[in-house]
């Protein structure tokens, strides 16, 4: 099986075959039991940190039926089944209405933190 690419290079410049080597050359024996060595593997650069996203905050909301209209502060934002799992906003106090024609309103002030609050709306039909 080859040498790995990057290996036989380095191998080529320990050993003194490159004519930018400066150094006296080791033996070939040496520098394999330098590549062996945990401390040579441990000198390459630890994988950057990945960057912190913000947190997604919102309402997770479960509204039945399903066609319900869903108003946040006054605003239409659509039918309930097409929200998706989590409908953001941003951190604070909201005012949620849930309306579908023959049916009650549903209308609540809710407090959104810094993690996704969970809501369980089910309207009943008026008489």
């Amino acid at each position: 099986m080859p040498a790995h690419p990057r290996r036989r290079f380095i191998l080529l410049l320990m050993a003194g075959a490159c004519a930018c080597t400066r150094a006296p050359a080791p033996r070939d024996v040496d520098a394999l039991a330098l590549l062996r060595r945990k401390d040579f593997r441990s000198l390459r650069p630890a994988p950057a940190a990945k960057p912190e996203r913000p947190g997604v905050t919102g309402l997770r909301l479960d509204v039945m039926p399903e066609h319900a209209r869903v108003f946040v502060d006054g605003r239409a934002m659509g039918l309930a089944r097409q929200m998706g799992a989590l409908l953001p906003l941003s951190p604070g106090v909201h005012q949620v209405s849930v309306r579908l024609e023959g049916h009650a309103t549903w209308r609540a002030e809710v407090m959104v933190g810094d993690r996704p609050e969970p809501i369980q709306v089910t309207l009943t039909a008026s008489p």
